[in-house]
């Protein structure tokens, strides 16, 4: 810093004045100074008239500036960067609150990505209290030290959200599907019949595979501390089921449906229709077995109780739970065990019959409008 940047900080000469009164100074003789100085330095007119005697000030004062100019400009910039804009200012502003309402994996996600983010949650007890409330939830061991929030590096984050639990904000789906033989002569127009016996060498019939989806939805505790679990299985696209699922129904007055295990017996007009799966749907209730990693699922329908039994082998978020045993139990007490169609490990595991696959992993869809929930 030269000493008529002093001078100027002194008499509170902004930046950009500093640059233009250099400027104006230099192509000024020296009997112009007083003139071209005293409108912007107010009290300190003698003081720079003082350092303008030094030699080479000007010069020197103007590669301070520039220096000077350059390091306001990069203290405005993220990292070399440009400017934050307005819009983005606002977000970040508004970053503490959506943070506090969203659920733990989209803090982890936006602590990942986002310094600012990152630095709110630890500053905050945004972690701190989604991760004690889940632990209350599933009563689950207490926090340990790694997992603090006031750690400057959230590296305990990643085991925590891969602690086995239950997960509340989605749904789990299951894609399931069989293999069944199609006739020929099930056409009205004997055209196609005749098209279709030609085509297939007078095979009789073509073999089609047909698509379905089971989903389970896990509910967190209520005040009573009851677990409810929503079970549907149908043929209908994924958007509606999902959405029926997610809507919910109330579970004191629900009535589970006749039959609750196999598809519609007949074609559905309207598959999408929301009313028909809710009455598809049933509602139980589920526990969990932290020792032996186990959500059992139970519902009572009119042919009597069912027992759903999954394993949490996904130690990855708990995303996927895995068929261990499906059974049903009738009014008059005989159990009746449904075949998964798995062939066991000392068989090299996979499905009994290419065929069909009623029971496969179902796979975590999370939903953002049940991340409260997580």
């Amino acid at each position: 810093m030269s000493e008529l940047l002093d001078a100027f900080d002194d008499a509170g000469v902004d930046v950009e004045t500093k640059q233009f009164l250099i400027e104006a100074l230099h192509h000024a003789e020296e009997a112009q100074w007083s003139d071209v100085l005293e409108p912007f330095v107010n009290g300190s007119l003698e003081a720079c008239l003082a350092a303008l005697t030094k030699p080479q000030v000007l010069l020197k004062s103007a590669k301070a500036l520039e220096k000077e100019m350059k390091q306001a400009e990069k203290s405005e910039t993220w990292d070399g960067f440009e400017k934050i804009s307005p819009i983005a200012l606002a977000f970040l502003q508004l970053l503490h609150p959506v943070l506090g309402a969203s659920g733990l994996h989209t803090v982890a996600r936006c602590a990942a990505v986002c310094r600012n983010a990152k630095e709110a949650v630890l500053k905050a007890d945004v972690w701190d209290s989604h991760v004690l409330r889940a632990r209350r939830w599933w009563a689950l061991p207490p926090v340990p030290q790694r997992l603090q929030p006031k750690q400057p590096n959230p590296a305990g984050w990643r085991p925590f959200l891969s602690t086995l639990r239950p997960r509340c904000d989605g749904i789990y789906v299951g894609e399931c599907g069989f293999q069944r033989w199609l006739r020929v002569g099930h056409h009205s127009d004997l055209r196609k019949n005749s098209a279709q016996l030609a085509a297939y060498g007078g095979r009789g019939g073509q073999a089609e595979w047909v698509s379905y989806r089971r989903y389970v939805r896990l509910m967190p505790p209520d005040g009573e501390g009851r677990q409810y679990a929503m079970v549907l299985q149908d043929p209908c696209p994924r958007e509606a089921a999902e959405q029926v699922l997610v809507d919910g129904v109330d579970f004191t007055t629900h009535c589970n449906p006749v039959k609750s295990e196999g598809l519609p017996d007949t074609q559905v007009a309207h598959v999408c229709d929301a009313e028909r799966l809710r009455k598809r749907l049933c509602v139980g209730q589920y526990s969990l077995d932290l020792e032996n990693r186990l959500i059992r699922v139970s519902y009572t329908a009119v042919d009597g109780t069912y027992r759903l039994c999954f394993s949490l082998k996904h130690w990855i978020f708990s995303d996927c739970l895995t068929w261990e045993q499906y059974e049903m139990e009738s009014q008059t007490g005989e159990v009746v065990p449904f075949n998964l169609g798995r062939l066991p490990d000392w068989k090299g595991g996979g499905l009994e019959d290419e065929g069909k696959d009623h029971f496969p992993s179902m796979n975590f869809r999370p939903k953002t409008s049940l991340e409260h929930l997580a």
